[in-house]
């Protein structure tokens, strides 16, 4: 099999492990329209989703090196189509259809570490995770727009009953996959998975890729209802969030013209950048093109950056537990940015965007340090 059929390959296993983020705000609006839940409510159920991710993530990081990820990913996927399947008839019940995403999202967590990390056992990996970034978006756009358009059609069953159907697709891709990064005992002198884990260069990484998944969480729980209260139609609404999705492609396939060319540090701060640049035109604005602008800002940028801060947990560990870290605390992010926004929205949805800024000019700290630890390590 060559190096592109794999990076393909491993790409579909994790865009399918992290479509309940890449369709987040047309999830969270079916469930508010269809499900009868609060905003809130809907917030909390994506935030405990994304925190059962977190902490499979965070367990296989702790054991990377001799996970078979082959049987991880088997695994992860029927818990994944399990929890997804039973969330379909549990929607207008939040007692059992919250514990439930958490359930879920346990299993979706471990398929999308198992896949980040098989991407950082080859080579030219920065351009693996552009591929990887590209085909999240063209995936999330598809989503976003049908859900946008067709969610009273679906209901909160049919989104499910789609969601878990995926998930049985990625299961049968499971044969793919590696088995384990070391066969047998440790090799003398390398680097064990808790070394990696607690250089100072994977703990600002992990930190600023957290807070960077939070305040993009935070801002896409809400950038659907956001475009409600602005009196946009159904087909505005989802036109602008397919175009912002799209508008990830070029960002995401950047890299795998650029490779290396400009360092990770000016490209991170250059992304980040225009991120900001989106939030402000949607915090002011008030049309569809102001929407539309600061959507389209808002999903280049994130999957501008995303293969870079990858790439740099990736290099620091070629059997993945930087990177499994990484995931984790993406996780962990993503599962806090809907709650933080849950907390703040209150009668204004500019609270949230102003919250996602702060956010961002601190993971671009946190990045900057990491990358000057990196050097010095």
């Amino acid at each position: 099999m060559t190096l592109l059929h794999r990076f393909g390959i491993y790409s579909l296993i994790g865009t399918i492990s992290l479509m309940p983020l890449l369709v987040l705000p047309a999830m969270i609006g079916t469930l508010v329209d269809e499900a009868a839940l609060t905003e809130a409510q809907a917030g909390w159920s994506a935030s405990l989703n994304f925190f059962g991710g977190a902490a499979a993530a965070l367990f296989m990081a702790l054991r990377m090196h001799r996970l078979d990820l082959r049987r991880v990913a088997i695994l992860a996927f029927a818990v994944a189509a399990l929890g997804d399947l039973a969330s379909a008839f549990l929607g207008n019940n939040a007692t059992l259809f919250l514990p439930i995403r958490l359930f879920a999202g346990i299993g979706a967590g471990a398929a999308y570490t198992v896949a980040v990390a098989a991407f950082a056992r080859l080579p030219d990996v920065d351009r693996g995770y552009g591929l990887f970034v590209t085909l999240q978006f063209i995936v999330s756009g598809l989503g976003l727009y049908i859900l946008a358009l067709y969610s009273e059609a679906l209901g909160v069953e049919g989104m499910f009953l789609s969601i878990a159907a995926l998930d049985v697709a990625g299961l049968a891709l499971t044969r793919f996959l590696p088995g384990r990064a070391i066969a047998g005992p440790a090799r003398s002198g390398m680097k064990t998975e808790l070394h990696v884990l607690l250089a100072w260069a994977t703990l600002l990484g992990a930190l600023g890729f957290a807070i960077f998944e939070a305040a993009n969480t935070a801002q896409f729980t809400y950038i659907e209802r956001l475009g409600v209260s602005l009196a946009l139609t159904d087909q505005q609404i989802g036109s602008a969030l397919l175009i912002a999705s799209l508008a990830g492609i070029p960002g995401a396939f950047t890299i795998v013209l650029l490779g290396g060319r400009f360092g990770r540090m000016a490209p991170l701060t250059f992304g980040i950048s225009l991120s900001i640049c989106g939030l402000l035109a949607l915090i002011t604005g008030t049309s569809f093109g102001s929407y539309l602008l600061g959507a389209s800002l808002l999903g280049f940028s994130w999957a501008f950056c995303l293969p870079y801060i990858q790439g740099l947990l990736a290099e620091l560990d070629p059997h993945g537990s930087a990177v499994a870290a990484g995931a984790a605390s993406s996780t962990i992010g993503g599962s806090i940015g809907p709650g933080l926004a849950a907390l703040v929205v209150g009668a204004s949805y500019t609270r949230v965007f102003l919250l996602a800024i702060c956010l961002l000019l601190a993971a671009l700290a946190s990045f900057w340090l990491a990358g000057r630890r990196a050097i010095v390590a």
